[in-house]
């Protein structure tokens, strides 16, 4: 993945936050995330295991809240964010491997690379329970962790994970980490100087025990070469050595931003020649280049828009019930450097269409940048759904994937239709038990430690017994308990019939609710907005019988009952996102007469949608970045007039089916993009898949847009150059 250029925002205010990490042991990512498992915890005793002889270091890093670099001994300086507006303070550093080059991570989790310190990934587009307070590379080069202040971790490339301190109660917030030198463990240290050791990472002594120099707040911790000691730094410049780490002196006096990291220079085994001078925040030191190295420093951002033109990747073998389509490609989620897909495939077909004798059924884990499965994949082979996977969640955090269909087997266990599997093996997680839904999920939404789940279901199987719930439910996002007060209202009954939206009312004591297909739940936490095919969900047929409130609504996210602000919608829809560009507004995709894509704003003052886009078929996926919508269905054409009489249902060749076609709009076939603020069509966006149906599922990554669904080939350009691309389309970022 290239590096982009550094990201600049409002300065942060005042004295700045506190934190250090990272020894020089590693440095490289890719994404999981963290929240369970063993720890021993000390402030003065701790745990235990071996670690591997290295050279001794020959000097230091120090970088302030400002990402102002102090190079000591030998170290060179590679860059700074010394002279960068800062969306949030740096909190910590790591080295590379050859002590070229260096990350700063800051508060959000974006990361800044310099000298040859390659980006690969983080959690800047990832909403956080608490800030990011340090990192740490694995001795690989391949991977690090990052470390939130409540000790949840974070793991990108071959780091993994060991544990954390996420589900303990703490005295003192994590400020920092550091790795063993096997990668097989870590250290967590505490704003007191407590120590927490996880994997093969031992005690070997704690800032506590030793006297203050004035007043100390610990921000950062880094081992040694041989993992046989460690060094503690606070944010006032203190520096402290425990077991075989070098004493390199005091530290730094009086630095006029308060410390929050630190890294290590491995050396050829000479002894330090001691503190060298400061660099100074953006202000090369004597002994380093005169200016930064040719790499651009900086982390790879979120893509604002994507390409049209798909890579060439793996897809899905055809469906042998339904000639002339791929199986089926429903969900798919992205951590880090994998992408996880899910749907009703049960085989693979490579990149040049050939068949895959390995099975993979439902669920599949691939390499975003190739298209390809990840060699010997653990996940892939321990996950082994028994059914269709229709929903597809990643709970960093919790370490975890929520996965959620048809299935009653997955990760080596029976567990039916909802599911935590381990981000790293696709085990079964045995601490998640949620009641069992008498029929099948479709959506997932996490907000406040709650799983928020949707689909066909009406009850679920409680240890007390059934408890009714109208498609709708909420679970504790740790255990799976059912989240009592959370109780949405009843579903009426009626339902959108499929393709023309028409309506349908219940009759002779029938009983059709409809499904429930997407959740959505800006950031602020307050509502869910649930979309699907229901006609009366919360609103009987006398109170609503012209449909104002069909297909979409909105619940508390507490209490699950209706909130005073109630979206317009005479549509069934198919797919929510939350625009990542303000958090609040929330794009849906929906059916009917036509398809639109609609923008709403939850908690607004309208109740109708700020704007709305129309294409001439189901629009069945919705996919956001700051600046774009990505809008895939079953459409052949964007309809730049609302009013255009071809958007009206009427009978359609060859058999005189009711329907809706618009030849004369603008040619986007399966797929368009429109301006996130003003609806406007992108022309620039000129992706088509073929079939009829074609896609299913939009999903944005942080550098790929994710296309699933039934379509056999793609182009880049309309009504010519389709290729073999069954199933699943992958486009990279274009700026």
């Amino acid at each position: 993945m290239p590096v982009r250029s550094l990201r600049r925002s409002a300065r942060f205010p005042g004295r700045l936050a506190v934190l250090l990490p990272a020894a020089l042991m590693a440095g490289v990512l890719s994404f999981t995330g963290s929240v369970t498992g063993p720890a021993q915890a000390t402030g003065g005793n701790a745990a235990a295991a071996g670690t591997a002889a290295a050279a001794s270091p020959s000097g230091c890093w120090m970088v302030a809240s400002d990402g102002g670099i102090f190079a000591f001994g030998d170290a060179k300086f590679y860059g700074s964010t010394g002279n960068i507006k800062l969306n949030q303070p740096i909190t910590g550093m790591a080295p590379t491997p050859t002590g070229g080059g260096y990350w700063l991570v800051a508060s959000d989790g974006g990361i800044f690379s310099f000298g040859d310190a390659k980006f690969y990934g983080s959690t800047g587009a990832i909403k956080l329970n608490k800030p990011i307070t340090g990192m740490a590379p694995t001795p690989s080069g391949a991977g690090y962790w990052l470390v939130a202040s409540d000790g949840g971790i974070f793991s990108f490339g071959d780091a993994k994970f060991f544990g954390s301190t996420g589900a303990m109660k703490l005295n003192q917030p994590i400020t920092g980490m550091a790795a063993t030198s096997t990668g097989a463990g870590y250290w967590l240290t505490a704003s007191d100087g407590g120590i927490f050791s996880f994997g093969d990472a031992a005690f070997h002594g704690a800032a506590p025990s030793r006297p203050a120099r004035g007043s100390r707040t610990v921000t950062g911790m880094v081992p040694s070469p041989t993992g046989g000691g460690y060094w503690q730094a606070s944010t006032s410049g203190e520096l402290l050595a425990f077991g075989d780490a070098p004493d390199f002196g005091s530290g730094v006096s009086n630095p006029n931003r308060p410390i929050v990291g630190m890294a290590v220079l491995p050396g050829s085994g000479r002894a330090s020649n001691g503190p060298g001078t400061p660099a100074g925040p953006g202000t090369p030191p004597p002994t380093g280049p005169a200016t930064p190295p040719t790499t651009a420093p900086g982390p790879l951002m979120p893509a604002q828009t994507f390409s049209s033109t798909a890579i060439p990747s793996w897809g899905t073998v055809d469906d042998t019930g339904k000639p002339g389509y791929a199986q089926l490609v429903v969900t798919a989620a992205e951590s880090g450097n994998r992408l996880l897909v899910g749907g009703e495939f049960t085989g693979l077909v490579d990149q040049n269409g050939a068949a895959v004798n390995a099975p993979t059924p439902y669920l599949m884990e691939l390499d975003p940048d190739t298209g390809q499965p990840i060699p010997g994949s653990t996940f892939t082979a321990t996950a082994n759904p028994d059914g269709p996977v229709l929903a597809l969640l990643v709970a960093p955090d919790q370490h975890r994937l929520y996965v959620a269909g048809k299935f009653n087997h997955i990760g080596g266990q029976t567990m039916r239709r909802l599911a935590a599997l381990n981000l790293d093996t696709g085990a079964l997680d045995p601490s998640f038990n949620p009641p069992e839904p008498n029929a099948y999920i479709t959506a997932l939404a996490l907000s406040g430690g709650k799983l928020y789940f949707g689909g066909a279901f009406t009850t679920l199987a409680a240890p007390t017994g059934p408890v009714n719930r109208p498609g709708v439910a909420a679970v504790d996002a740790a255990s799976g308990a059912l989240v009592d007060s959370f109780a949405p209202p009843q579903n009426y009954g009626g339902v959108f019939e499929t393709h023309t939206g028409r309506p349908v009312e219940d009759s002779n004591g029938s009983y059709t609710p409809g499904v429930v297909q997407a959740l959505a739940i800006p950031s602020d936490g307050k509502s869910v907005l649930v979309g699907g095919s229901f006609l009366h969900l919360g609103t009987a047929p006398a109170d609503d019988p012209n449909h104002q409130h069909a297909g979409l609504v909105s619940f508390d996210t507490s209490t699950g009952q209706l909130t005073p602000w109630q979206p317009i919608s005479k549509r069934p829809v198919f797919a929510l996102t939350v625009w990542p560009g303000d958090g609040a507004t929330v794009f849906a995709a929906a059916g009917g007469a036509g398809g639109v894509v609609e923008a709403y704003q939850p908690g607004g003052k309208s109740t109708n949608p700020a704007w709305t886009g129309h294409v001439d078929g189901d629009a069945t996926g919705v996919a956001a970045t700051t600046t774009r919508v990505y809008l895939v269905g079953h459409y052949d054409h964007e309809v730049p007039n609302a009013n255009d009489p071809c958007l009206k249902l009427s009978p359609q060749p060859p058999d005189g089916h009711m329907g809706v076609s618009c030849p004369n709009g603008e040619a986007h076939r399966h797929l368009a993009a429109f301006d996130a603020k003003t609806g406007a069509v992108d022309p620039s966006f000129t992706a088509q898949a073929d079939t009829n149906e074609g896609p299913d599922v939009a999903y944005a990554g942080i550098r790929h847009l994710y296309v699933g669904g039934n379509f056999e080939k793609v182009s880049d350009t309309p009504q010519a150059n389709y290729r073999h691309q069954p199933g699943l389309a992958i486009y990279p970022a274009a700026s």
